[in-house]
């Protein structure tokens, strides 16, 4: 306990003095002698909570900078595992957890030659591991096959020490497929090229005819590289501190710039906007800081001033050597954004269309139903009577069908928002009477992602109650929490929905006026994954549960749920 009150105060001092402190400075001025106060600084230097620079023969401690791990992780789109000195697995990235079909829950707090992965990690693999928690740093090319899924890995083993001062091991799988693939195709290439230059070989009369022939057989292998590379439509260019070094014909024919223009110039020709240049450089790839491959969406200007829409993708052309550049990638997608504006133009005069044609549409049954109006006010039989009546359900049908296909149409159109329950709910209540039934929703700190439209589900629950639900008094809004999710719990004391119908009810042909709109609300609830059931007892009320799934609901206070309702 001593020893951690006095970590908290040096770790106070040193906030109060971010440039750092010598051990005599520590030791005066906190009253410690010498000896104690570089015992405490060491400690928390290994933990991680100190950082230690020389100032000539003085040694400087401070306050340790670094980035919280978890951060760390999210950032990365490397396959990352960390394991604590036990090989008992800590923590797994999200791009690790999808490549091996893996939950963190399937791994946390399990060793790796006990959890679901140990069968693609051999023996050779485990004890590279614990070399690695032993300070040994390593590095080797792995193959894995999951579900059919062939890549190829970079394995990177980098010793850690976790805060506290355990020894970890982290494990880097760095995606190399492409490469290799590219390697092996290359590999298979010289090979080929190799055994021929052997044949020839041996029909040489001199060493000199020998080289003469080895030369000519680089240079053609570099020219089918050049092949290779210009017959590619995608532009490839080897750029070394944003210089063009060598370009292919892809990249000349989408910018407008010959080999001779481009090569030796900065990648600012490009971009005559040095702001747009300064961001797209501070989010792309830079070689010196990390060897993450970077792709991001741009606009450039063409030689003749055209701008155009790219993707612009850079990796390390020598991962080991920082100095040797990186190769960029850069794809001409103008037409395909030209096909997406164009789509989507045409879509918004769809969407105006249909709703001038149904507005004329409902125009002509409003003039049906006055019509039909007239008719009932004439003396006619009762045969014809039951005719017109006939007709007037008919022109009801299609009105809420129209109605129905306005409703329908902007399901999805706008992106979806965390949108308050209880907010909702009041909205439903003040545009529908509700007489004097007795409501009761759920806390006023729950959100839930969805679509803006997602008050038509609960719009259409409360008018299903009170046209269908017979003498209802009381409707009641509930949550829960589980294990995969939450479930949001609506439920009246009406006459419930007869067991065969519980899932006819969602369809959108079922009768009682019930149909368009469940229908319409479990259309709503799946854009952002949320499924909608009815589990109610007939005679007892209905029930309708929505499965809400994790990441798709958040409490603004932040805390948990634990089976609510107001």
């Amino acid at each position: 306990m001593e020893q951690e009150n006095e970590q908290v105060r040096i770790k106070n001092l040193l906030k109060e003095n971010p440039k750092g402190l010598t051990i005599e400075e520590v030791s005066k001025k906190l009253s410690l002698n010498r000896a104690t106060a570089a015992k405490y600084l060491n400690s928390m230097m290994t933990s991680g909570q100190a950082d230690l620079r020389e100032l000539g023969r003085a040694k400087i401690f401070y306050l340790s900078q670094r980035l919280p791990l978890t951060n760390l992780l999210s950032l990365s789109s490397d396959l990352i595992l960390i394991l604590d000195r036990d090989q008992v697995i800590q923590e797994a990235n999200e791009p690790f957890l999808s490549f091996f079909n893996q939950t963190k829950n399937d791994l946390k707090g399990r060793t790796i030659e006990q959890s679901p992965i140990a069968p693609h990690f051999t023996k050779n693999y485990l004890v590279a591991f614990k070399q690695a928690l032993e300070g040994t740093e390593g590095a080797f090319d792995v193959y894995f096959d999951i579900r059919n899924d062939q890549r190829f890995f970079r394995m990177k083993l980098i010793p850690m020490v976790f805060e506290g001062g355990g020894r970890a091991a982290v494990i880097i799988l760095e995606d190399i497929s492409e490469m290799k693939r590219y390697q092996l195709e290359l590999e298979e290439r010289i090979r080929e090229r190799t055994a021929k230059l052997v044949e020839t070989n041996d029909a040489l009369l001199t060493e000199v005819e020998y080289h003469k022939r080895a030369e000519e057989a680089l240079r053609e292998n570099d020219a089918i590289l050049r092949s290779m590379l210009d017959a590619t439509p995608v532009g490839v260019a080897l750029l070394v501190d944003r210089v063009f070094k060598k370009v292919n014909d892809s990249l000349c024919g989408i910018t407008g710039y010959s080999a001779e223009e481009m090569t030796g110039q900065s990648t600012l020709i490009l971009y005559p906007d040095k702001d747009i240049f300064d961001r797209i450089n501070e989010e792309l790839y830079n070689p010196r800081d990390t060897k993450e491959v970077r792709m991001l969406g741009s606009r450039i200007r063409r030689k003749d001033g055209e701008i155009i829409d790219v993707i612009i993708s850079l990796s390390p052309f020598d991962p080991q050597d920082p100095d040797s550049g990186v190769t960029a990638t850069i794809q001409d997608i103008t037409d395909r954004k030209r096909a997406e504006e164009a789509l989507k133009k045409a879509k918004e005069q769809v969407v105006l269309l249909t709703s001038v044609t149904r507005h004329d549409i409902l125009n002509q049954l409003t003039s049906l139903r006055g019509y039909i109006g007239l008719m009932k006010k004439q003396k006619i039989d009762e045969q014809l009577m039951e005719i017109i009546r006939t007709e007037e359900t008919i022109v009801e049908t299609i009105s809420n069908q129209i109605i129905f296909t306005r409703d329908y149409q902007n399901v999805g159109v706008q992106p979806p928002d965390w949108i308050g329950v209880s907010d909702i709910i009041r909205t439903v209540r003040k545009s529908i009477d509700i007489g004097s039934v007795s409501v009761h929703i759920p806390r006023k700190d729950l959100e839930i992602y969805g679509d803006p439209l997602i008050e038509k589900v609960f719009y259409n629950l409360f008018e299903n109650s009170l046209r269908h639900g017979g003498e209802v008094t009381e409707i009641t809004i509930t949550t829960s929490e589980k294990e995969d999710g939450l479930i949001i719990k609506y439920a009246d004391n009406g006459i419930g929905i007869p067991t065969g119908e519980k899932e006819r009810i969602f369809e959108r042909e079922y009768g009682k006026n019930t149909g368009l709109g469940l229908f319409l609300a479990r259309e709503i609830l799946a854009i952002t994954g949320i499924g909608i059931t009815e589990t109610g007892e007939t005679g007892r009320g209905a029930r309708f549960e929505m499965t809400v799934p994790k990441g798709v609901y958040r409490l603004t206070n932040e805390q948990k749920i634990i089976s609510t309702s107001a």
